[in-house]
């Protein structure tokens, strides 16, 4: 029995490598939010930050919140990616989705149209991933030493 077992766990240590190689691309979007993300950029003419994470189950999408510059109020965000597709929803309160973002991955940038739950309301948008403050830092020093 013990050889059995041993046995199953040689061949799954080969088989478990080839299936995760061949995991569909769409997985590929989900790996940008595994670390918690900031991004900024704007939306419609005002500029706003996300940050957003995996949730706790990995395959049940992306979750954060974001916030316009100038106001303290945080609007929570849930969704998923699927592929180069972001897909979210907002909500002010809570509770009632007050807002669906549709987006399109492309390099660094997220740029697709936000629009209001009543679908009255819609406006563009596009956020950048923010690089780590302690590479800003780094690199403004080093631009500085150059001079």
């Amino acid at each position: 029995m013990k050889r059995i077992a041993a046995l199953l766990l040689i061949v799954s240590s080969f088989v478990v490598p080839a299936s995760f190689a061949a995991a569909p691309v769409a997985e590929a979007g989900k790996l940008l939010f595994v670390k918690p993300v900031a991004l900024r950029g704007t939306l419609g003419n005002e500029q706003i930050q996300l940050n957003l994470r995996t949730k706790a189950e990995f395959e049940d999408g992306i979750e954060g919140d974001y916030f316009v510059f100038g106001t303290s109020q945080k609007v929570l965000l849930a969704g998923e990616v699927e592929g180069d597709e972001l897909f979210l929803e907002e909500s002010v309160n809570g509770t009632d989705v007050s807002g669906q973002w549709e987006g399109k991955l492309s390099g660094d940038a997220i740029a697709g149209e936000w629009q209001s739950a009543d679908g009255k309301v819609s406006k563009p948008f596009q956020i950048r991933f923010v690089r780590p403050a302690a590479k800003q830092g780094q690199a403004r020093a080093g631009s500085q030493t150059s001079r």
